[in-house]
Parts: C-alpha cells; sequence; structure tokens
C-alpha cells in the first residue's frame, strides 16, 4: 500500500500546506476589522424601570399565609390555583414550614366545599418559639 502524499510529506518535512481557503481571512485580519468597544459601555440606551416592577414581588409563601389568614380560610385546592404547586406541596409547606420552622398553628374544619385551613395561633406562641423561651429561661 502506497503511503497517502500528505503523510509523505510529512516525513520527509517538505512544505506543510495551509489549510485556509483562499482568501479568507487570518484571526489577526479579522480582529483588525473589527470596531474597539469600549469596556462598560452600554450599545442601547436601557429603558427606565416601570413602577409595577420597582415594587418587590410577593412571594408564594407569603400569599400562601395572606390565604390562610383570611376569615373563611382557603382550601388546598384554592392554594394549587394560586401558587401552581402540586397539592402534596402544599400540605409539605403546611407541616414543614409553617408549623414547625415559622411556629404557626394551623386548624382545619370539613365545610362544604371540603377541608378548610386556617391560622388560628400567630407566630411566637408554637412550639418553636415554647422550646426558645424555655431556653432562655435556663440561662
Amino acid at each position: 500500500m502506497k503511503p497517502s502524499t500528505k503523510a509523505a510529506k510529512a516525513k520527509t518535512g517538505g512544505p506543510k500546506e495551509s489549510s485556509r481557503e483562499p482568501g479568507s481571512k487570518t484571526v489577526e485580519q479579522q480582529k483588525a476589522e473589527k470596531p474597539t468597544r469600549i469596556r462598560g459601555a452600554r450599545t442601547r440606551a436601557t429603558a427606565e424601570p416601570s413602577p409595577a416592577a420597582a415594587a418587590p414581588r410577593q412571594s408564594k409563601q407569603a400569599a400562601v399565609i395572606a390565604l390562610l389568614r383570611r376569615p373563611k380560610g382557603v382550601t388546598i385546592a384554592e392554594i394549587v390555583a394560586a401558587t401552581g404547586w402540586q397539592p402534596h406541596t402544599v400540605r409539605g409547606l403546611f407541616s414543614g414550614t409553617l408549623k414547625k420552622k415559622l411556629g404557626l398553628g394551623l386548624g382545619s374544619a370539613q365545610e362544604d366545599r371540603g377541608r378548610v385551613y386556617r391560622i388560628i395561633r400567630a407566630a411566637g406562641t408554637g412550639p418553636a418559639a415554647k422550646a426558645s423561651e424555655g431556653a432562655r429561661a435556663d440561662a
């Protein structure tokens, strides 16, 4: 089998062929033609933020707490519709975040529209608050 011409040239140390097409530009030529941009300069003026965008967004957790504080309460289906969460996520929020971490007391009652949940104790009266009070009394 005969060696290819490229392999033969590489072995003999002949002139190296360029892989560029004729007429294509080198990197240096392209950089020279490119206009220089000042670092940090904006290409367009930015629009002023709208007043609605400047207002802080309410978190979904805060929205759920506001729904639970209503006198008529809220169902899990209503929270799912308001937040876009799955029902198991809402129940996890109830037990993990609201009850254990924030110390809120939640009550539920079966009504015509289904099981309705409400906040029955304010923050600072739950088990987390009682545990911290006991720690302060020991000190």
